[in-house]
């Protein structure tokens, strides 16, 4: 016990950053193992030896010892005492944690010796006591040379040992009880210092009160041990000693002793409770801290061309050079992925900061308090700006929660997919305001009620005619919800002042588990007019319904929508969050159908379990035009799922479509007039709906529990189309994992082929052909832990019928990655590739050549493309437009070094056209840091 606490306290004060003299001991000679740490503690006043000058290290540590070691170091640190770092700077959070570390461990041993110092008030008797009992004691082996017959001269040793134990314990508990009073008196006294170094303080006093629960641990052992001397006195023949008067002095002193342990016992009693009301306070005092976090961050760099602008994505996706995602470059209107975009026209500089301010009361009707600030300080000769980003504020009103939120950017919020449906943070509209909810769940039907308003404004790079908010972009509304029966019916109005005010109704739920119904009913009508329902003229609506049932093995879902045409874009229903501002193919957001549809439909689905879960599928749907009917299209779709053997299964589909009363090989948008991405056909998805023809796929998934080939995807298509645009589709794909020790890689080939059978010369019958290998490894286990990555992909397309074009893509990268570029946490990347393509078709072109890229799908199994077009998007027939004319390179060399939050990043990129000519030299360079608090 003796070492190891000799151990610890060496550890506390080398954490402390203590400075020691030449404080000897007699015992302690040099080269001692723990010399050292004994010279520390010594000379920081937590120990003084004996008097001759000796430590007795080899002698057993008693709980009084300990209990004025960790006085004196409790007092050390709270005074801020010279041996507190040896240039009297204080100690810091990881001290403290050093600290309270070390004494956790050390109070667990301590406990387990019994040597626990705890509520010592309790066990000690006055000083006058024990001196009456040590004169009475004395007395009775004076007359040792006389003893009466009976008397016991072990007994009475033994006794005076206690005794003078007892002394000790009074001795220290009597000195411990008035330093630890003092220690209380003063931190009570100063509840403005206690709020001010709130950290420093609840230290102190989760030590007092650790110390004070000790000490109440040791009052009961001392007690005990009071119980054991009183039966001590009481197995003594004092009858022997009738005639000698001190006997009963000692009996009465043995009633004195408890009487004083009983008062000490309240006084530590009375402690308890001061300390106990003090933790409470700072327990409030800690529980109304406020948080504080932001951030600073600075950004320089450029991005600039000597010809033309053009991307560095396709060479080197995720760069940190990269225009991302946002407003498509040529019409601004829709959200494009990056591949679409121009990197080399850029400026970079920038320099800003955030500031987030929390605070959790503690009691009343607010539990929580947030802002969010921000500051443009630099802002690439922009006006330097300080905004109100966010705010909030949450609480309960007699338990019924409710929020309060404002966002100056991106105030999302949804009342239903057809009404105000913000609910997508978009770069091109912008909405600011707050969003109020109270949620009465206590209350009959359980009411949640929303309330929003603020500002909309739209880009100046949508179309007027398509833009939702109108000359006053102020909004409003009022949303109730409630729940019967499992269903939340909700009630909603909206208005744009001076542009459009509407009210919508919707439901979602399940009926007794058995039956899902979803729906929403929108009436939406120009500011100034009245609604007239029967009028879709003047009241554009939208209404649709789901009902779903499911009953074991069979499960069936059927839908009714009327979708008005001015829905189209988000208009009718105030919603920003809408088709038109986010790329992809008749995409709706949330909403569940296209603007300028009405119709029904059916989609079954029987799993037979039994049968190794084989899946039959029905799929119906009939629709028309919804402002004239003028159109119609309706679908029958059949399909069937068999899970073989080894990851295998096979799927088989036979479809049946019409528009007009016409079979089609395909519906498109334009084809039917019905817009959005319901009634659409596209390459690849569930038995190819919304087509005519049929077909058969084997797969195996390389994800599968028992996949013949682990990570192994294959696939092998036969499709046949009919209608005006019949042919048979032909498609071979595989993908491959492989881990190779330290390297991976992952192959992959693809072949597609299309055959025309209807001899139309808009059709196009191609043969496509991709391969390529994806290869890395893991860091090597040498200096700077390098790894490396590299790819390489070939794709060409060979129109055989009814002309005979060919375009051709191909993409190569090596990178060579420092994980621990000169010290852990740096990591530095430099990579070299080269695109080059022929005949395709490229967004922007510049000089001819291939300046924009379109996804990026280099080792993909599911598309011909490497990143342009011509591709299946639609039609395995048209390749999306048919072949170009763009053919030209990209090459370039990009470097990037990131540690913790700094990052620098360069590039040089040489756009080239067919011939190999220079036609836009590309360079950019970038450093940013963030340091977040």
């Amino acid at each position: 016990m003796k070492k190891k606490l000799v151990v610890y306290l060496a550890g506390l004060l080398t954490v402390l950053g203590l400075g020691f003299g030449q404080a000897q001991f007699s015992d302690v000679p040099a080269g001692h193992w723990a010399k050292e740490a004994v010279e520390r503690i010594a000379a920081c006043g937590l120990i003084t030896g004996f008097p001759d000058g000796t430590f007795r290290g080899n002698t057993n540590l008693t709980r009084y010892q300990a209990a004025l070691i960790f006085q004196r170091l409790l007092n050390e640190i709270q005074q801020g005492g010279e041996c507190v770092k040896a240039d009297g700077s204080g100690m810091n959070a990881e001290d403290m944690t050093a600290i309270r570390n070390a004494v956790q461990e050390l109070a667990a041993e301590l406990a387990a010796l019994g040597v626990r110092v705890s509520a010592l008030e309790d066990n000690a008797a006055s000083k006058d006591d024990i001196a009456r009992l040590e004169a009475a004691i004395e007395e009775l082996k004076a007359m040792k040379a006389e003893p009466a017959a009976g008397m016991d001269e072990a007994a009475l040793a033994d006794l005076a040992d206690r005794v003078e134990a007892a002394s000790v314990a009074a001795d220290t508990a009597l000195a411990q009880a008035q330093v630890l009073a003092e220690r209380l008196d003063a931190v009570e006294g100063d509840v403005a210092a206690l709020k001010t170094q709130v950290e420093a303080d609840a230290d102190s006093i989760r030590a007092l009160n650790e110390l004070a629960v000790l000490l109440n641990q040791d009052v009961l052992s001392l007690q005990d041990r009071v119980t054991a001397l009183e039966k001590q006195l009481g197995d003594v023949d004092f009858e022997s000693f009738a005639n000698r008067e001190d006997v009963s002095a000692i009996q009465e002193f043995a009633t004195a002793l408890r009487s004083d342990l009983v008062r000490l016992s309240d006084r530590v009693s009375a402690l308890d409770t001061r300390v106990g009301a003090l933790d409470q306070r700072l327990t409030a005092v800690e529980g109304t801290r406020p948080t504080l976090t932001g951030s600073l961050s600075a950004t320089y760099g450029y991005a600039t061309n000597t010809g033309g602008n053009f991307d560095i994505d396709r060479l080197f996706p995720n760069n940190a050079l990269s225009s991302g995602t946002g407003a498509d470059d040529s019409s601004g209107n829709r959200i494009r992925n990056a591949f679409r975009r121009g990197d080399f026209d850029q400026t970079y500089t920038y320099g800003g900061a955030t500031l987030n301010f929390g605070l959790k009361p503690t009691g009343g009707a607010i539990s929580e308090v947030s802002l969010g600030l921000s500051a443009d300080l630099v802002n690439s000769g922009a006006a330097r700006t300080l905004a109100l980003n966010s705010a909030s504020v949450k609480g309960s009103l007699s338990g019924q929660a409710f929020s309060v939120t404002y966002n100056n950017d991106d105030s999302t919020f949804s009342f239903n997919p057809y009404l105000f449906n913000n609910s997508t943070v978009g770069d091109l509209i912008t909405t600011r305001g707050f969003v109020a909810t109270l949620d009465a769940k206590a209350f009959p039907l359980a009411p949640k009620f929303t309330v929003v308003a603020g500002e909309g404004i739209d880009s100046t790079s949508v179309p007027a005619a398509s833009r939702v908010w109108g000359s006053d972009p102020t909004y409003g509304g009022l949303r109730a919800e409630l729940n019967l029966l499992g269903i939340t019916t909700g009630l909603s109005y909206a208005e744009n002042r001076g542009n459009r005010s509407a009210f919508g109704v919707d439901y979602k739920g399940s009926l007794f588990g058995l039956v899902n119904l979803e729906g929403a009913y929108v009436a939406s009508t120009p500011f100034a007019f009245t609604p007239d329902f029967s009028n879709q003229l003047v009241t554009d609506q939208a209404f649709y319904t789901k009902i779903g049932v499911k009953l074991g093995i069979l499960e069936a879902n059927f839908n009714y929508r009327a979708i008005d045409p001015q829905y189209n874009n988000g208009q009718a229903g105030l919603s920003s969050a809408s088709s038109y501002y986010f790329f992809g193919l008749g995409g709706n957001g949330e909403a569940p159908y296209g603007a300028n549809n009405i119709g029904f439909g059916f989609d079954g689905k029987l799993t037979l379990s039994f049968l190794n879960n084989i899946e039959a599928r029905v799929f119906y749907d009939n629709s028309a035009d919804f402002a004239t009917r003028s159109q119609t299209a309706d679908t029958l779709s059949l399909g069937v799922t068999v899970p073989l053997f080894a990851g295998f299964s096979l799927n088989g589909f036979y479809n049946n479509t019409n528009v007009n009363g016409g079979q089609v090989s395909a519906v498109a948008g334009t084809q039917s007039g019905l817009n959005g991405n319901y009634n659409f056909y596209v390459y690849n998805n569930l038995d190819a709906r919304w087509s005519s023809g049929w077909g058969v796929k084997l797969v195996h998934s390389g994800r599968a529990s028992n996949a013949l080939v682990p990570n192994l995807d294959l696939n092998l298509w036969y499709q046949s189309f009919a209608g005006p645009d019949a042919g048979t589709d032909i498609l071979a794909s595989a993908g491959y994992n492989l881990k190779l020790g330290f390297i991976s890689l992952n192959p992959i080939v693809r072949y597609h082929s299309f055959a025309d059978a209807a001899g139309g010369n808009t059709n196009l019958s191609t043969n496509a052909l991709k391969y390529g290998i994806g290869v890395s490894t893991d860091p090597l286990g040498i200096p700077l832990k390098p790894s490396l990555e590299g790819a390489f992909v070939q794709q060409s397309i060979t129109e055989t019928a009814p002309g005979s074009n060919s375009s051709s893509e191909q993409y190569w990268r090596v990178g060579l990655n420092l994980n621990e570029f000169l010290a852990t946490g740096s990591v530095f990347k430099v990579g070299y590739a080269q695109y080059r393509a022929t005949n395709v078709v490229s967004p922007l072109p510049v000089g001819g050549a291939p300046a924009r890229g379109f996804g990026n799908f280099p080792l993909s199994i599911t598309t011909d493309r490497v990143f342009n077009y011509p591709g299946e998007v639609q039609y395995p027939w048209n390749l999306t437009g048919g072949f170009g004319t763009n053919s030209g390179s990209v090459t370039g060399l990009y470097l990037e070094w990131k540690y913790g939050n700094l990052t620098m990043a360069a590039a040089s990129a040489t756009l080239a056209n067919g011939s190999g000519a220079t036609v836009s030299n590309g360079t950019g360079f970038k450093i940013s840091y963030e340091v977040k608090f």
